[in-house]
């Protein structure tokens, strides 16, 4: 009786472990796949651009059940003014999914390589959906400063970038299904 006792807790104890360890271990995210680039509102219907999407990084959740991702986003096309080795992303994603994709960056003197200032390039916002296979990019308006200085995006004619999409009907019905709860209740179209 005390053999079985002690092998059923060995059991449950190894089960247990074997739970949590396959929970919290980082979940590996390899997306490089065709997306589609679109502008929102019904007066952009025609502006829809295929582009391929690279994502590359992991997925990590805590104990208390936040998550975040730690990689990188390279999206065919796209000219981000931050030095390549220093385009490495940790973004915090919230319960609904979002997180600020956010380059912070070190600028060096070329003659010495001495750090003469640090920058923060801010592309726009990611929504996941809960295993990180659609994704959509709010990409930012570099062009548009909003009243607290930060760079713009609406939700009337914001651009977008949502993979796997082949067509923009298709890219914005995945975007409403893992925006959801980030839209709260408003409807992209």
């Amino acid at each position: 009786m005390k053999k079985l006792t002690i092998t059923a807790v060995l059991i449950l104890l190894t089960t247990l472990i074997i739970v949590v360890v396959i929970t919290f271990s980082p979940k590996k995210i390899h997306i490089n796949t065709q997306g589609i680039k679109y502008r929102l509102g019904t007066e952009h219907l025609k502006s829809e651009e295929p582009v391929n999407v690279k994502i590359e990084g992991k997925l990590y959740k805590s104990i208390s059940g936040k998550r975040r991702f730690a990689g990188t986003i390279d999206i065919e096309g796209e000219k981000i003014p931050v030095p390549a080795d220093q385009r490495k992303l940790n973004i915090p994603i919230t319960s609904d999914g979002w997180g600020a994709i956010s380059y912070p960056y070190f600028v060096y003197r070329k003659e010495d390589g001495v750090t003469v200032g640090s920058h923060t390039y801010q592309y726009g916002s990611l929504v996941i959906n809960n295993d990180f296979t659609k994704v959509s990019i709010l990409v930012s308006d570099q062009n548009q400063i909003n009243d607290n200085g930060g760079v713009a995006w609406n939700a009337e004619n914001g651009q977008m970038i949502t993979v796997p999409a082949s067509s923009r009907s298709e890219a914005i019905r995945i975007s409403n299904e893992i925006m959801e709860l980030f839209l709260k209740g408003y409807t992209l179209k």
